[in-house]
């Protein structure tokens, strides 16, 4: 009985022969059933490759923020704090900011 390698091998050497699976049996005096059952099991057993990677197209839009800019940190009485970006909108942070000071840290 051959062993796992020499039928990887027969395998092999079907693929690169050109033949089916039947004509290659036959040619090498093999039952056609067995050898596409040890096919089928090879190949089922093979870990798949990994899959090609895809690479989609990329956009490159300028920032609105300047390249080093750094938030403002505004740390309130009651623990909470804000941060705010270069070119914040000024009515906002005012709302935000009276907002978060009036509400209690919950613990």
């Amino acid at each position: 009985m051959a062993t796992r390698s020499e039928w990887i091998e027969r395998v092999k050497r079907c693929d690169r022969s050109g033949l089916d699976a039947a004509e290659f049996a036959r040619r090498e005096g093999l039952k056609p059933e067995r050898l596409s059952w040890w096919r089928w099991k090879l190949r089922c057993s093979e870990p798949s490759p990994p899959p090609e990677p895809q690479f989609l197209p990329v956009r490159v839009v300028p920032s609105s923020l300047p390249p080093a800019a750094t938030p403002i940190e505004i740390v309130l009485a009651n623990g909470r704090v804000v941060r705010v970006w270069p070119g914040f909108d000024s009515t906002m942070l005012e709302r935000v900011l009276a907002i978060t000071a009036e509400a209690e840290v919950s613990c």
